[in-house]
């Protein structure tokens, strides 16, 4: 029979620990074996003096991570009679305790974010010490598409850019590139795609012990990105008047005030705004506001909360269905306007779990 192929690969090279997300058929989108591994591994080279520091990268040419496997995660989960489920809650909770693990790592942490960067793909790589992005990267979080919120300590990125910016790629999914990531500091390093594999490489033969010996290693290859790839270089003051509140409601209005001067690029961000689930327009807006002032440890354990009310009483599972398995692209969300979502029910979603509460602990 033929062997399966491992969907997450270790190797070891020259005191390097190397993680390659190995399912590149699926853009590598992370499933819970793939991030129970990747903890694993990290628990056990954090501890051994012979590793010196980490890469993570993705299989493939296109994609580092494309994100979480939440078309698997909602086929297993409904399987089981759920939500809630042993699985819906334990996929989320040792993802999370993932990203929080790679932000306090002890040794340096490179991620080769060299293809699509998205969602969990973002929570595996932008809180480590070294984000190297390419010309192939692409940067979002487009999860109020499918009934969720930028999750993964991804809010809590969100929530220290400007609050108009911030706000624009938490409730529009916006996608970026790297020039824009560099500016905004969600990458450290732009590496040009042809010279990645020299720089693992290098790497790889330096065997760097620290952040600054890594940064030299990078040095060498790092180079500006284009500002043609700029989104934000025409449109960031407009995007900062129309998403620098604190209400969806003052949002939308302001689009609409900002439209009658007509703008094509604020229009199609107000048209891709109007097709997101109304109930994660609202929580999110909420989270990166609040995220703030937050520790990315207590904002973790907001997302907590959040995702476990997302899958019990918000649009998750109809999202995925409309946009990744049916793909009719029309999702019935519940409620579907913006005002029927009351502070009430925004409320809910930011409750204690008690003792289901996500629990972090550094050591």
């Amino acid at each position: 029979a033929r062997r399966q192929r491992q969907m997450c690969i270790r190797d070891r090279e020259n005191g390097v620990g190397i993680i390659t997300l190995n399912r590149p058929d699926r853009l590598n989108a992370l499933t819970y074996p793939m991030v129970q591994k990747i903890n694993k591994y990290l628990n056990v080279w954090e501890k051994k003096e012979d590793i010196n520091c980490v890469i993570i990268e993705g299989a493939g040419d296109r994609s580092f991570c494309a994100g979480g496997d939440v078309v698997k995660l909602r086929k297993e989960v409904l399987a089981e009679g759920g939500p809630p489920t042993k699985l819906s809650r334990s996929f989320f909770y040792d993802e999370y305790t993932l990203n929080y693990k790679i932000s306090n790592y002890s040794k340096p942490f490179i991620a080769l974010i060299n293809g699509f960067t998205m969602g969990g793909g973002v929570g595996i790589s932008m809180h480590g010490s070294h984000v190297v992005a390419s010309d192939k990267t692409m940067f979002a979080m487009p999860e109020t598409a499918i009934g969720l919120f930028p999750d993964v300590g991804g809010g809590w990125l969100l929530g220290q850019l400007d609050k108009g910016i911030g706000a624009w790629l938490a409730l529009v999914g916006a996608r970026l590139k790297a020039y824009d990531l560099m500016s905004l500091g969600l990458a450290t390093h732009f590496v040009p795609s042809n010279e990645i594999s020299n720089l693992r490489s290098k790497i790889i033969l330096n065997s760097p012990k620290n952040n600054d010996d890594v940064s030299s290693c990078i040095d060498n290859f790092s180079q500006k990105p284009s500002i043609e790839d700029s989104v934000l270089q025409d449109n960031k003051k407009i995007l900062k008047e129309a998403f620098s509140f604190d209400t969806i409601e003052q949002i939308f209005e302001k689009c609409e005030e900002l439209l009658r001067n007509e703008n094509d690029f604020l229009k199609a961000q107000f048209d891709e705004l109007k097709h997101k689930s109304p109930t994660s327009l609202k929580i999110s807006l909420r989270q990166i506001r609040e995220a703030k002032n937050m520790s990315l440890k207590e904002e973790l354990i907001m997302e907590y909360r959040m995702v476990q009310n997302c899958l019990q009483i918000g649009d998750f599972f109809e999202g995925v269905r409309a946009m990744l398995v049916d793909k009719d692209r029309k999702p019935l969300w519940k409620p579907s306007k913006i005002g029927e979502v009351d502070n009430n029910r925004v409320d809910k979603f930011f409750t204690s779990l008690n003792e289901l509460d996500l629990s972090l602990i550094h050591i």
